[in-house]
């Protein structure tokens, strides 16, 4: 295995609970056994073969470089390869990439040239998006796929004849008529969205993104190295393979690029499983991935920060003008930058800028979790005792661990990003969590805005699993590095292995469930049967408030249970729309969720279960009464506190809030949520909608810190339905916020009736600044700085 990065772990740096240790390699499985006629299965056959001793690049040297004219091709068909290089005579191996007894890869062909492959400069996108592409370089050679190449990843090793130094090229060869039983895709567009061949990628360079970064790249290139081998093949999507090829599983390969350009072809298979570190997704991959899943074929993905920014695909700008070969991303989400089309590529799940039909779709949307953690590079996944006995880790010690107890898998298994399970009202129905991993952050991991801002902070990752309504499953490891369970051979090399036997008989398991079974089994693995248990789990509501009020936080709770395995997770809604997680633990008969009610009338209270086996019971409901409020009163309760507790600016600031009511009434005052170091002399005022003062004063007898209040010393009639702005001056810079709060992705409350701050979008933005005192007229992030009204429906009483 390449020594490209070298990650040192000591003994006292790894602990974990009755760790497993790797097993020897075993010699290949019996030719008879898996490839007499009909051949059914591929893979299994091909890895009888015998691998390649010495195949893999020590070092890409610059002074030979190439890549393929597309990404993948078919057996049959011509690979054709531009190279470049001083060298007068070079030579091309192929390699399929595989088990091959442990070997890795087994050498396909070789092609060769004698005459020098000097080519010219790359090309320049004259559009401003620093675009960097080769495909004016000349072919320098091709090579032929075998009418018999079994479908894989293959990796062609440059080496020339005079000074031996090599370089690697990897591309992938599909099977278009495969009905295998898993479809394995590559993460290319995060390879070709990291590399730095030319001077510029997605991240880094000469253009005028953020960091010099371009907003468009291209395939066209030599693979560098880029910005590390977190994004390359060798670090998750090699082990991975390796796995699944020595355990015979039913398997074909195909790409980002062919997910989008062909991808009616999914349906072909039941499993389709992404590995690796798959960032970049476009619109017609993503679309094609969600029909399938609505067609029933089953979804793994065994990835982190997956789905994340949007891409659009144009074709080269080398006289060829091929299509599929550039990759643009401006990335909306970190400014103002755009290309002027319509089609949005910022965020996935970032709603401000974008189309309806672009934006505003999270990720967990589809996956059941969302990225949340970036560039980590030693946190354990972890397995709570009660999450142990789940079905995904049948047939493994975690089912017996003792209560209270936790099982740590090995660094680096949960990283090098990976996601959490938020509470934003998009999650899918009845997703259950599988493993729970809370990790203190201290430093710029955790994102706090649609995809561009990091800081401290905690958060908890799961393994997730959900099943679609159309009966498809849909497993979510949240982690970069699953693979790094599963097999110890990866770009990171280490003295002591991360592979598991717990987390690869969970691989087996959840693979068993989708109806992919191993033909070639680890001996130290045990077979697995998909669940015979459709009945979902049993839920009540046993307390419910006979009576609710508007502005008062009412808990209702009951007990949930199942008959044929594990509860693993509770529903509840407050509105008959939105879905949130209840207070519950696995292994716990009782639930709980306490609420706010925003409306009066009745409410419409509902709850749902799902089992380890990922059925979901239909909703148990209850419809309380609620009132009208009292007021004088706001758009937040006193129980209501900001994330963010504390930030400074170091200059004054008049921070605000957009609002409304739904009936005519009086602005008695205003008030805002103080943190410790919010000092000085804080003003309130209020404002018409285009910047005229109605009222203001000076805040009196404040309390170090939470909610101050000032009352004007005459109240202002307000009309109903009507669009004011409230504001406070801070002089001290300093003040509280939660970032994205009137985002219709956060989807946080922002309506107590009578009285709605508007959400970013629908009045403009909301949530107001501006630096000095005066009308806040300015807005980021559609951050939230806890500033609300004192509303009443008379001038007194």
């Amino acid at each position: 295995m390449r020594a490209l990065v070298v990650l040192v772990l000591t003994a006292a740096s790894v602990v974990a609970v009755g760790d497993v240790r790797p097993e020897p390699v075993h010699a290949r499985p019996a030719a008879a056994a898996v490839c007499d006629a009909p051949v059914v299965n591929e893979v299994a056959c091909e890895n009888t073969k015998a691998g390649a001793a010495d195949w893999q690049v020590d070092y890409r040297d610059p002074s030979i470089v190439g890549f393929t004219t597309d990404i993948s091709a078919t057996p049959g068909s011509r690979v054709d390869f531009k190279v470049k290089t001083g060298a007068t005579a070079y030579r091309v191996d192929v390699h399929r990439l595989g088990w091959y007894g442990g070997a890795g890869a087994r050498l396909i062909g070789s092609t060769s040239r004698s005459g020098g492959s000097t080519q010219p400069a790359c090309l320049r996108g004259t559009d401003g998006s620093a675009l960097i592409d080769c495909g004016n370089w000349a072919v320098s050679v091709g090579w032929t796929v075998p009418l018999d190449a079994v479908s894989g990843i293959y990796y062609a090793r440059l080496r020339r004849d005079d000074t031996g130094a090599e370089n690697e090229v990897v591309f992938v060869v599909r099977d278009d008529s495969s009905t295998s039983k898993v479809l394995f895709q590559t993460s290319d567009s995060t390879w070709v969205a990291y590399n730095r061949y030319g001077g510029n990628s997605l991240y880094f360079g000469d253009g005028p993104g953020q960091g010099g970064q371009a907003y468009e790249v291209s395939y066209n290139r030599p693979y560098t190295g880029g910005d590390g081998e977190e994004n390359f093949i060798f670090n998750a999507e090699y082990p991975m393979l390796r796995f699944l090829e020595r355990n015979g599983y039913d398997l074909s390969y195909t790409t980002d690029v062919d997910s989008a350009r062909r991808g009616h072809l999914i349906r072909n298979h039941r499993v389709f499983m992404a590995v690796g570190h798959d960032e970049y997704w476009s619109e017609e991959q993503r679309a094609n991935v969600e029909a399938a899943r609505d067609a029933g074929v089953h979804l793994a993905f065994l990835t982190g920060n997956e789905v994340f920014w949007k891409t659009r695909w144009e074709e080269s700008i080398d006289p060829s003008r091929t299509d599929w070969r550039t990759l643009a991303s401006y990335k909306e989400t970190k400014g103002t930058q755009s290309d002027g089309l319509d089609d949005w590529t910022g965020t996935w799940r970032d709603p401000r800028h974008s189309p309806p039909q672009d934006g505003g779709r999270p990720e967990n949307a589809l996956l059941g979790n969302i990225f949340m953690v970036n560039g980590r590079r030693d946190d354990r996944l972890q397995v709570p005792a009660a999450h142990g006995r789940m079905r995904l880790w049948r047939h493994t010690d975690l089912q017996g661990m003792a209560a209270g107890s936790t099982y740590a898998f090995r660094p680096g298994t949960l990283g090098y990003e990976w996601n959490a399970v938020p509470d934003n009202g998009f999650q899918p129905a009845g997703v259950a969590k599988m493993s729970s991993t809370t990790v203190a952050l201290d430093g710029a991991y955790l994102l706090k805005n649609h995809g561009d801002l990091y800081a401290s902070g905690t958060a908890t990752h799961s393994i997730t699993y959900y099943r679609h309504p159309g009966g498809s499953l849909v497993f979510g490891a949240g982690t970069v590095q699953w693979a790094w369970g599963v097999d110890d051979e990866h770009a990171f090399l280490t003295n002591t292995p991360t592979s598991d036997v717990r987390m690869q008989q969970a691989t087996v398991n959840f693979l068993a469930d989708m109806g992919a079974q191993p033909a070639t089994l680890q001996p130290t693995l045990r077979a697995a049967t998909a669940s015979t248990d459709t009945a979902p789990p049993a839920v009540a509501l046993t307390t419910v408030p006979a009576l609710s009020t508007v502005g008062a936080a009412h808990t209702f709770s009951g007990t949930v249970a199942d008959a044929a395995g594990q509860v693993a997770g509770v529903e509840v809604s407050t509105d008959g729309e939105a879905w949130h997680p209840a207070v519950w633990q696995p292994g716990r008969g009782t639930w709980s969720y306490t609420y706010t009610p925003a409306r009066s009338g009745p409410a419409s209270l509902r709850v749902r279960a799902v089992d380890d086996s990922l059925n979901l019971s239909a909703p148990v409901t209850a419809t309380p009464a609620t009132s009208a409020r009292t007021c004088p009163c706001g758009m937040w309760t006193n129980d209501d506190r900001p994330a963010e507790l504390e930030l400074s600016d170091g200059t004054a600031l008049e921070l605000g809030v957009k609002w409304r009511a739904d009936r005519s009434g009086y602005v008695r005052g205003v008030r805002f949520y103080k943190s410790s170091g919010n000092t000085g002399k804080h003003t309130g005022s209020l404002w018409t909608p285009t910047g005229q003062r109605l009222a203001t004063g000076t805040f009196a007898n404040e309390t170090a810190s939470g909610w101050q209040t000032l009352l004007f010393a005459t109240p202002v009639a307000v009309a109903a339905n009507t669009t004011y702005v409230v504001s406070y001056l801070t002089p001290t810079g300093r003040y509280s916020t939660d970032v994205e709060y009137f985002s219709h992705f956060s989807r946080r409350r922002t309506h107590l009736e009578p009285l709605t701050a508007p959400p970013s979008g629908v009045d403009g933005p909301n949530g107001l600044y501006r630096y000095g005192a005066g009308f806040p007229d300015r807005s980021a992030e559609d951050a939230h700085y806890w500033v609300d009204v004192v509303w009443a429906p008379t001038a007194s009483g």
